[in-house]
């Protein structure tokens, strides 16, 4: 293919040596070529939407007569020059007639003879001397030649001439070419539409004879083709691009009508076809073998691909080239394979190897060649498609391997048989019926012998294949992992271990697959790269005798986990499970594949003295393991944990169903936490995402059980403890001990004083309380004393009882809740009198409780000097309420002994809660429920006993079983027998007593007052008639207590007596307040004289007495006062004898006339100040 265009030239007059003339038309030429190639040409093609731009054409400037006139069979539209310039160098006029026009007119003749499009153009040289002369006429047309020239030469509207002025020699004028370059790219480009559209229609004169006999595809090919080149030699890549696609679709078409008698065999049976690159298409004669119709299918495809692959390397569109070459490679190697037999051995991997390294050779000289709109943005996208064609062929020495033994076949390296991928989507080199329509290639001799030398010396020599092998390897792997392709590095890698593994260089093997292997767990790579990377490291491990350390532990868990994955039972599986049971190293696993844990049941059943559940264990491993415990771990809200557990269980491949013990005893709704299966030391942990993940956990009746309540006997002036209950169940308890955790701050058990029957217990070395042998159905109360905060008001406990049985190890837990505070309050109120003390005590329910009050009783410690009686008592118990409280009145007497005592007493109330008292009872009457019917009534007498209003009846005297009666309606037939049950059944509840201390008040004086009439005459007493009163105030010493020295101040105390008499009832006149000095042998009598002022029955006024705080006396220091007045600690009683004593006032007969005492308004004087 010519490398240029041509345009001929062609000098008048003919140069001679010495001649003016030559020199002047030898400078034009010069001229012309100092300023070629040609660059930026617009042709704007009558065929074609858009405008295209020729960025730069190679001229050749040559002399007609050097140019054959001969037309060969489908040539380039630019084999024949199209622009055809006659220089020429005429002054005169008369040597124009004569010479020049004749000249002209003849070569004119010989361009039109040779039947080619083409462009004349008559160029005029002017010399610089006479520039000047030419020009314009007054009517606008050149003078002188030139306008002879165009005058006789022009035709139409085509103007073929033009002059060129020459400038001085040695001199440059850049406005001297312009126009002769412009008229000579004008020229080219309108010869060159013409020879296009002439051309174009050829081809389609020729497609259209596609059916008729005797036509062939090869010629038509080469005759579309030299469009291709035509657009290929003026620099228009794209437009050649499309001409060879719509080639390539024709073909197909044909492929498609099943008419290849025009092309030859299959092919491929050439002494170098194996070893030739596929992007050079100088390699062989192509085009001959196509005017001859001698190509095959093999030559001619890979003509079509090259003639693609090199324009798109022009246009910088390597990656394209590189993705094609691919589907290229891959289709025809597809094709190949189909008539293997007629091919030499292995011809088609040495093919293939070939194909890709040249593909990548020459895409990676276009890749780095400068690109003229200074894109590179592919590159990138480049490398990826460059990675896979050297992977292609890397694989190809990799089955030629495994055929000739220097590589075992088995994985990772790919059998000799497999085929290469084929895509088929690919339009580009797609040949469904190519096979059907060519008739199979007569059988040639096998060659011996592949003509690629790097492969035919590495099929000889073992070590030199594996080197090759290896350094193909290496550097794609290397090149995977540059460019950040670490995904497509994992095959690679997996290869270097195998060949470290064959050459028997186990630590480069133990090393590389190890890496690989922890690759693959980091990228998700399971099957089966990371499986053979595991394997081999165990094979490598094994050979190099390594510690199993944890490194090996997570290599196991990992191949573990791709076993679980593959159906295939692996290799190395069951070394690798007995390794890990072996290890001295633990490891947790989480939700590994391996295996499967499936709850089958939301509720536990009873086992003897344990509960159980089943559980669904999936294996997914090949065969069969020996684990040492499953086990699920539950937690309640609270945090409690509880376990269930089976040792020692054979897991077949597949489900299996596996029974789960709890030594625990515990109740409530428990969820799963955690599913553990443990192989010696390795504990796969399963986070369950099932949908039974609660489980209901019920404790066994009849078990041992552990109750914390306060003390039924409370004495408030014993320490505070909280008592324990233990009951033994149905089997003997040994060893039994009792942990306590204290869940609230405020709270702490002195574990050290627990006691039982009086007996201090010890704490073992855990802290426990160490509670010994309990026999069956054995009840013991350990009391554990505490400690509390003035705030706390519950107590709330983690209780452990652990003990053994003949099965083993049991443990009972619990968290309860116990409210510290009394479920009732008491008040006492002191009535002080000479000979006795009257005590009431008011007792209330807590808010929240209603109580049944059996006694009360107020009792005298031994030989104490007081006496109580009570103020009646009840032979049945009484409900209190928080609205409804209970009263008490004892009489407390001085006894006459000679020794006094301390005065104390002890208040003892004998109570229970009626919300126990009714749960008792519901529980007891439960038992007689038949077991059918047991839950119903339950559920329902759980609701009511929830609403307090519903048994609201049963605190005012109905019978239980009446009360509960309404609402068991639904099921007549059980609750007739239930509710009589209940009615005929007494207090089963525990009764409490609560001891409270009672100190009888000391040190109290006590004094009396008596108001009586002066005058015993008058019986009647009217209103307004003044009363004579006597005031008599007597003090007794009586609640003094044990004798005690009484202080200088105490015995000179002042008392002050204050007379209130009601302002509605009564005027008082007299002394209303006064002060005396208490003596209790003496006594204090004043008068007073009451006015009643309304009629009717009147009580006496109050009186009331309290002492007088005096100040410090002159000279006494305030702190000594102070202190002396703290120090006194005698408290004043006071009462009114006749209290409750009332006057019956009649009244007045006649209007009564009082003096009222009123204040005079401000502003005027006393009577003292008035003026006589």
């Amino acid at each position: 293919m010519s490398p240029s265009v041509k345009i001929t030239y062609t000098l008048h007059p003919s140069p001679v040596n010495s001649s003016p003339s030559s020199s002047i038309l030898y400078s034009a030429i010069a001229g012309v070529r100092a300023h070629l190639p040609l660059r930026n040409l617009h042709w704007k093609s009558s065929s074609r939407t858009s405008l295209r731009t020729i960025q730069e054409i190679d001229v050749e400037l040559v002399e007609l007569g050097e140019v054959s006139s001969a037309r060969g069979m489908a040539e380039s539209v630019l084999d024949s020059p199209l622009v055809n310039m006659c220089f020429v160098v005429c002054e005169d006029a008369e040597i124009y007639k004569s010479q020049t026009r004749n000249f002209v007119r003849d070569w004119l003749s010989l361009l039109a003879a040779r039947r080619a499009p083409h462009t004349a153009l008559i160029v005029l040289v002017n010399p610089p001397s006479v520039v000047e002369k030419t020009g314009k006429s007054v009517w606008g047309k050149d003078k002188g030649v030139l306008g002879k020239l165009k005058a006789d030469f022009n035709v139409g509207k085509v103007d073929r001439c033009i002059q060129l002025n020459l400038p001085p020699p040695e001199t440059k004028d850049p406005a001297a070419w312009p126009e002769l370059l412009n008229k000579i790219k004008e020229s080219f480009v309108s010869a060159f539409d013409s020879a296009i559209l002439e051309r174009e229609e050829e081809v389609k004169r020729g497609e259209a004879q596609r059916l008729m006999v005797g036509w062939n595809f090869c010629t038509w090919f080469l005759l579309k083709e030299s469009l291709a080149q035509s657009f290929e030699l003026v620099n228009l890549p794209e437009d050649s691009l499309i001409v060879y696609e719509e080639l390539e679709a024709s073909f197909l078409q044909v492929v498609k009508e099943q008419n290849l008698s025009w092309i030859g065999k299959l092919g491929a049976n050439g002494p170098n076809d194996d070893s030739l690159p596929i992007l050079d298409t100088t390699v062989k004669p192509y085009r001959e073998m196509l005017r001859n119709s001698a190509i095959s299918i093999f030559d001619f495809r890979i003509y079509l691909f090259a003639r693609q692959g090199i324009l798109l390397g022009k246009l910088g569109r390597v990656t394209e080239v590189a993705k094609r070459g691919q589907w290229f490679v891959a289709s025809l190697a597809k094709r190949l394979r189909e008539n293997e037999s007629d091919l030499a051995e292995y011809f088609i991997e040495s093919w293939t190897y070939t194909a890709c390294m040249d593909i990548v050779s020459k895409c990676d000289r276009w890749s780095y060649t400068d690109r003229s709109n200074g894109n590179y943005s592919g590159l990138t996208t480049y490398e990826s498609a460059r990675l896979e064609l050297l992977d292609i062929a890397r694989i190809q020495v990799e089955r030629l391997g495994v055929s000739l033994g220097h590589l075992p076949n088995a994985y990772p390296f790919q059998p000799p048989s497999t085929l290469l991928p084929f895509q088929q989507s690919s339009i580009l080199f797609d040949e469904a019926s190519v096979s059907s329509s060519v008739p199979p290639s007569p059988t040639v001799p096998r060659r011996q012998r592949i003509s690629n030398n790097l492969l035919s010396e590495s099929i000889s020599d073992h070590a030199k294949f594996l080197e090759l092998y290896k350094d193909l390897t290496d550097k794609a792997q290397k090149a995977h992992v540059k460019f950040g392709k670490i995904g497509s590095s994992i095959r690679l890698k997996a290869d270097l271990s195998a060949l470290a593994l064959i050459s028997k260089e186990w630590n480069n093997a133990y090393s590389s697959s190890r890496a690989l292997a922890m690759d693959c767990v980091e990228q998700r790579i399971w099957e089966p790269v990371s499986k053979f990377a595991m394997e081999t490291a165990f094979k490598a491990h094994k050979h190099l005798n390594n510690v199993k350390d944890l490194d090996w532990a997570e290599l196991g868990v990992a191949y573990l986990e791709v076993c679980a994955t593959n159906p295939s039972k692996g290799e190395e599986l069951d070394t690798v499970i007995e390794g890990l049971k072996a290890l001295d190293v633990g490891l947790d696993v989480k939700d590994h594949r391996a295996f499967e844990v499936i709850m089958m049941q939301d509720e536990c059943l009873f086992e003897d003295d344990q509960t159980s559940i089943t559980v669904k264990v999936s294996n997914r491993l090949g065969s069969t393991v020996l684990i040492d415990s499953i086990s699920l771990y539950f937690v309640n809200p609270s945090g409690e944990g509880v376990f269930y557990y089976s040792k020692n269980i054979d897991l077949q491949p597949g489900s299996n169903s596996v029974k789960l013990l709890c030594s625990t005893s515990t109740q409530g709704i428990y969820i799963l936490r955690v599913a553990t299966i443990t192989l010696g030391r390795i504990s796969f942990l399963y986070n369950t995402t099932d949908q039974i993940t609660r489980l209901t956990v019920r404790r066994d009746d009849d078990g041992p059980q552990v109750k914390m309540r306060m003390p039924y006997d409370m004495r408030l002036d014993d320490d505070s403890k909280i008592v324990f209950e233990i009951k033994g169940g149905r089997f003997d308890i040994k060893s039994a001990f009792l942990r306590l955790q204290s869940l609230n701050g405020d709270i702490s058990y002195v574990l050290s004083e627990a006691k039982i029957y009086n007996r201090t217990l010890q704490l073992n070395e855990q802290g426990s309380i160490v509670i010994g042998d309990i026999s069956l159905g054995q009840a013991m109360e350990v009391y554990v004393p505490y400690m509390s905060s003035s705030t706390a008001e519950l107590a709330q406990a983690h209780i452990i009882l652990q003990y053994e049985t003949e099965k083993g190890s049991r443990a009972w837990i619990d968290t309860q809740c116990v409210k510290m505070g009394l479920p009732l309050t008491v008040n006492v109120q002191d009535f002080f009198r000479p000979q006795c003390l009257l005590s009431h005590f008011t007792i209330a329910a807590d808010a929240n409780d209603s109580l049944k009050i059996f006694s009360v009783d107020l009792s005298v410690l031994n030989e104490s000097s007081y006496e109580v009686e009570a103020c009646g008592k009840t032979t049945h118990s009484v409900v209190v309420t928080p609205q409804q409280s209970l009263s008490c009145l004892f009489r407390i007497r001085k006894k006459i002994t000679e020794k006094d005592s301390t005065p104390s007493l002890r208040l003892s109330i004998k109570y229970c809660k009626v919300e126990e008292e009714i749960r008792s009872s519901v529980v007891e009457a439960l038992r007689t429920v038949p077991p059918s019917a047991r839950a119903e009534v339950e559920h329902i007498i759980r609701q009511v006993l929830a609403d307090r209003s519903r048994w609201k009846a049963y605190l005012v005297g109905e019978p239980l079983g009446d009360t509960l009666r309404p609402y068991l309606d639904r099921i007549p037939e059980v609750a007739k027998e239930f509710c009589a049950g209940l009615n005929n059944r007494s207090n089963s509840a525990k009764w409490r007593t609560l001891d409270i201390p009672v100190d009888v008040p000391q040190r109290r004086l006590l004094t009396t007052i008596r108001i009586t009439a002066l005058s015993t005459d008058e019986k009647l007493v009217y209103q307004g008639r003044p009363l004579a009163m006597k005031l008599l105030i007597s003090t007794s010493s009586e609640w003094m207590g044990v004798p005690i020295p009484l202080s200088v101040e105490e015995e000179n105390q002042k008392l002050m007596f204050d007379v209130q008499a009601n302002p509605d009832d009564w005027v008082l006149l007299g002394k209303k307040r006064g002060s005396f000095i208490s003596d209790s042998e003496n006594d204090e009598e004043q008068h007073i004289v009451l006015l009643p002022i309304r009629a009717g029955v009147i009580f006496l006024p109050h009186v009331l007495v309290h002492p007088i705080e005096l100040g410090p006396l002159p000279g006494q220091p305030i702190s000594q006062y102070q202190t002396q007045t703290c120090g006194q600690g005698i408290l004043y009683e006071s009462y009114v004898e006749n209290a409750g004593q009332t006057i019956n006032v009649l009244p007045a007969k006649k209007e009564v006339t009082t003096i009222v005492p009123v204040p005079l308004p401000s502003g005027i004087a006393h009577e003292a100040d008035w003026d006589e």
